[in-house]
């Protein structure tokens, strides 16, 4: 994927969802390209914060170097530390370089940002690990039954009853058959 096309979905995200933390970032191009089938060719595999692409980081990074976006370190009221995305000035040059590839996907970003948007970084680990739970059991043809505890072992400070809120939540809302 050309990486001019990968930053100006970045981009759009940024302009869109202002002050949004790397790891929320990570998780809007996983659902963009998991869910939306935004094609951005990023390889996801499952790691402690859920699905996890370096190249991704790679890329949020550059446009950083770039001056398209900037991060900043913050710390949230219980104290813990994070990263803020901003748009900078640069930052709209992508926007109109990449203006047809990102008309082209813009109504999936839109989707996105309104589906997951009020979910802070913490509750979209667990919704992109459950759906990237369920796509790899479709994938495979294994019992479903088996993701809430396996979800569980891989995010063990959520409890069963709220994985399985969150399960029967995406699927009611149609997003896991678009996973698949």
């Amino acid at each position: 994927m050309d990486l001019k096309k990968r930053l100006g979905i970045i981009s759009r995200i940024v302009h869109q969802q202002p002050g949004l933390g790397k790891t929320a970032m990570m998780k809007y191009i996983f659902l963009l390209q998991k869910i939306y089938k935004v094609p951005l060719g990023y390889n996801f595999e499952i790691y402690t914060y859920g699905p996890y692409s370096s190249e991704v980081m790679e890329d949020i990074d550059f446009a950083k170097q770039q001056s398209i976006i900037s991060i900043d370190r913050i710390v949230y009221p219980n104290g813990l530390k994070g990263y803020s995305i901003e748009p900078t000035e640069k930052l709209d040059s992508i926007l109109e370089q990449e203006s047809q590839f990102i008309a082209q996907y813009k109504e999936a970003v839109d989707s996105t940002i309104e589906a997951f948007g009020d979910r802070n970084a913490k509750e979209l680990e667990l919704l992109t690990t459950i759906i990237y739970l369920y796509s790899t059991y479709r994938a495979n043809d294994w019992p479903m039954d088996e993701i809430p505890l396996n979800v569980h072992e891989i995010k063990p400070h959520f409890d069963i009853k709220t994985i399985r809120e969150e399960l029967h939540n995406l699927d009611t809302q149609g997003i896991l058959k678009l996973a698949v």
